[in-house]
This record gives structure tokens, C-alpha cells and sequence, in this order.
């Protein structure tokens, strides 16, 4: 564009020159001459504001290039009415903007820092290489710890093996890994959680000391609170029962009194063995010595049990074909576990209805499941299953009977076998409670 401006106006100058010389009095020659000068100067003009334009385009694209690095401050000034003129005012939008989500992603960032700094539980980043990548104060804290673990490895600054151990296994199996530990007279959960694909994981440390102790305090409460009512509460049932069998010499319209004393102070024993045997279980005062043993002579002896109890409601119950099925167990916690299923299974089965138990072996476990034909239970409430005293449907549950801690029992007692409990059920398509049971390998 340029070099054609310039041979345009060299030829203009030449065309002039020879005009002039040829004939200055001629009038066709001064006319020629004259709008010879005049296409010199429009061509003088055009160059200048080429020139104009290209420069306003270069700002533009400076002023592009720098929002690109990263500035937020640039800003063109207004120009003309024109194409430039748009594209310059398109940038400073596009600048403020940018100004204004950077400052949000700012406070965002500040808030991120204040939450990290003030968090009373530690924090690590671990990169996908296995370095810490950030750290939060409370880390240091809560594990003692003074070197900064930024750029290491958590093993070079973190003498807990428990801590690497939950980051390897959350990288390792992508799935969130947890362990509790006992660390300067602090108890602390580990929990590992993978941040991605292959993108490193987070570290947790909390610190449980509050609230095991408020726990054991809550435990000693009423463990204490039940012995002192054991002794109370045998003497009601042993006077309650002394009355039935001398009913005959009482006045009849005494007799529903006594029955309802004798009904409820059992009810109230048993509540009292429940919370004891709870609290025992809880306080790890009763440590289950397990082993490897038959699974049918514990089912066998449930069977037997409540066979009566079935028949007299109506119900059919029935229990597995023998088998050499083993697994690593208590029998009297797994009996004690089955016991309170199937006492449940048959309080919620009407009449006419069925009460199964069966025992399915898999590759490295064997599955105890008590089934029946009940209402069945909602999965909304099944979270809260296993809660002390939770009540699926509290006012059937008084007219039914039963203290309210059965399924706690059951739940804790597996979790001292190092078994799982599990529930499928649906309203109106009955309930399956079923015990995971670990199988040891051989030797």
C-alpha cells in the first residue's frame, strides 16, 4: 500500500514538472497543473491517515497482548466513530470485565487463605507425584510438627507411618481411606480423600479428643445409672411374678395390675441388660476373642429358639440346610446379633407370614441374612436404621414392644466381629438384614 502511495505521488510531481515547462502561459497546462497539485495533496492526506489508522490498530493489539499477560489496568482511549474506533471500545469492555472477575477471584482466594489459616482441623495438598504441596497451620499442630512439609514428601517432616499410609492407600484404590490413631494424648482421625484422576489427594487430620472424652463420660453415665437400677428392678420382677403365682387368692380386678407391673418391669430389664451390654460393647470393656468356626451350629441354635415364639404367632420360620460353612466369628455376639434380627423379623411379620434365615459363603466371606414378609421399612429411614431408640413408626413400635436397642446392638457387635451389617428393603416388599462375616485366609 505504502510503496503504490509513493509511486502515485512521484508520478504526480513528474506529470508537474513536465506540464510547467512545456507551456506556463498555456491555460489547458495551468488547469492540468493545477489538478495535478490537487490529487497530490488528497494523496498526501490519504498517507497521513494510513498512517493514523495503523497505529491505532498496533495500540489495540498492544493493549490486547498486555491483558493477555495478565494486566488488568489497560484501557485505549475513545476514538473515531470507525471500525478502530469499535474495536477499541470492545477491548476496554472486555478489560472491565476482566478487572471485575479478577477481583471477585481475589476475595474468593482471600476467603479460601482465612478458612485454611482458621480451620482447627489440619490440611495437606498432596500432588500427584506424592509432595506436599499445601499445608495448613493446624497440620503442624495437631502432629506436632515444625518443619515445613511445602515440597517434601509427608514421611520426611511427619513421623507418623499412619499418615503416609492413608495417602498411599487414598492414591492407590482412588477411594477415601481413613484411620484413627492416639498421638500425644490427642485422638485423631486420618482421612484421605483422592482431589482427581490421577490428580493427588487430600489430607484430613481431626481431632476427636472432645469428643471421645464427652462420649466415655456419656458411657460411665449410664453404665453407673444402670447397675444402680439392676438391683431395684429384679427385686419389682421377682415380687411382680411372686403375685401372678398367688393370683388365685387375689381379687380379680387386681389382676390386670399385677399384669402390667410384671409386663413392664420385664420390659424395663431387659432395657437395662440392652444399655449395659451397649456400654460394655462401646468401652471395649468386653474384647471378642475371634475365630474360625462352623456358621450353622449358631444359626441351628436360633432356629431352635424361636421356633415356639413363631408357631404361636402364626409364622412360618424356617433356617439353612446344614452345612461346614466357616467364618471368623464370636458365636455368642453372632447369636446374640441374630437373636435381636429374628426377634424383630417376627414382632413385624403378621400371621401368615414367613421368617428365614440363610447362609450364603462368597470367595473371601460368608453372609448370614434374616429375612421376612413385614411392612418392610422405607429406605429414607434406613441412614438412621441402626441409631439407639431410633423408631421407624414410634407409636407401633409401643404397641410391639421392645426397648429400642436392638438394632444398636446388633450394629455394634458386628463392628467387634469386624463384620458389616447391611438392609434391603422396600415398604410393602418385607426386610433382609443381612451380616457380612469375614473368612480368614488359610494358614
Amino acid at each position: 500500500m505504502r510503496l503504490h502511495l509513493a509511486l502515485g505521488i512521484a508520478l504526480a510531481a513528474l506529470q508537474v514538472g513536465l506540464l510547467v515547462r512545456a507551456s506556463a502561459a498555456s491555460s489547458l497546462v495551468t488547469a492540468s497543473g493545477l489538478a495535478t497539485v490537487a490529487l497530490l495533496l488528497v494523496l498526501l492526506r490519504t498517507l497521513s491517515i494510513h498512517r493514523d489508522r495503523r497505529q491505532r490498530l498496533l495500540d489495540i493489539l498492544e493493549a490486547v497482548r498486555r491483558g493477555a499477560d495478565g494486566e488488568t489496568d489497560v484501557h485505549l482511549p475513545a476514538g473515531e466513530d470507525d471500525e478502530a474506533g469499535h474495536v477499541a471500545e470492545a477491548v476496554n469492555r472486555l478489560m472491565t470485565t476482566v478487572r471485575e472477575r479478577a477481583r471477585l477471584a481475589e476475595q474468593e482466594r482471600d476467603l479460601d487463605r482465612l478458612m485454611v489459616r482458621e480451620t482447627p482441623n489440619g490440611l495437606v495438598v498432596i500432588d500427584a507425584e506424592g509432595i506436599v504441596r499445601r499445608a495448613s497451620p493446624a497440620l503442624g499442630r495437631l502432629l506436632g510438627v515444625s518443619a515445613d512439609p511445602v515440597g517434601r514428601r509427608p514421611i520426611e517432616t511427619i513421623p507418623l507411618p499412619a499418615v503416609q499410609y492413608v495417602i498411599d492407600e487414598a492414591a492407590r484404590t482412588r477411594e477415601v481411606c481413613e484411620r484413627s490413631i492416639t498421638h500425644e494424648g490427642k485422638e485423631l482421625l486420618l482421612r484421605a480423600v483422592p482431589s482427581g484422576e490421577g490428580e493427588g489427594v487430600l489430607g484430613v487430620v481431626l481431632d476427636l479428643t472432645s469428643i471421645g472424652t464427652a462420649a466415655r463420660l456419656r458411657r460411665e453415665f449410664v453404665a453407673n445409672v444402670s447397675h444402680e437400677l439392676r438391683t431395684p428392678i429384679t427385686a419389682v420382677v421377682g415380687y411382680s411374678e411372686a403375685l401372678d403365682e398367688e393370683r388365685a387368692r387375689l381379687p380379680e380386678d387386681v389382676w390386670p395390675m399385677v399384669d402390667a407391673i410384671r409386663r413392664n418391669s420385664e420390659r424395663l430389664r431387659l432395657l437395662v441388660e440392652d444399655v449395659l451390654h451397649l456400654s460394655r460393647i462401646e468401652s471395649r470393656q468386653q474384647d471378642l476373642q475371634l475365630s474360625r468356626e462352623r456358621v450353622h451350629p449358631v444359626v441351628a441354635a436360633i432356629v431352635e429358639r424361636f421356633a415356639a415364639v413363631a408357631e404361636r404367632r402364626g409364622v412360618q420360620f424356617t433356617g439353612p440346610a446344614s452345612s461346614e460353612v466357616e467364618a471368623l466369628l464370636n458365636a455368642d455376639a453372632l447369636e446374640h446379633a441374630l437373636s435381636n434380627l429374628v426377634d424383630n423379623a417376627l414382632k413385624y411379620t403378621p400371621a401368615g407370614g414367613q421368617v428365614s434365615i440363610e447362609v450364603t459363603p462368597l470367595d473371601n466371606a460368608v453372609e448370614v441374612w434374616v429375612n421376612d414378609t413385614g411392612p418392610g421399612i422405607d429406605p429414607v429411614h434406613h441412614a438412621r436404621i441402626f441409631e439407639r431408640f431410633y423408631r421407624v413408626d414410634p407409636g407401633r413400635a409401643r404397641v410391639i414392644g421392645g426397648t429400642g436397642l436392638g438394632l444398636a446392638l446388633v450394629k455394634h457387635l458386628c463392628a467387634a466381629m469386624k463384620a458389616d451389617i447391611r438392609l434391603v428393603s422396600e415398604p410393602g416388599k418385607g426386610s433382609r438384614f443381612g451380616i457380612r462375616l469375614p473368612v480368614p485366609e488359610e494358614g
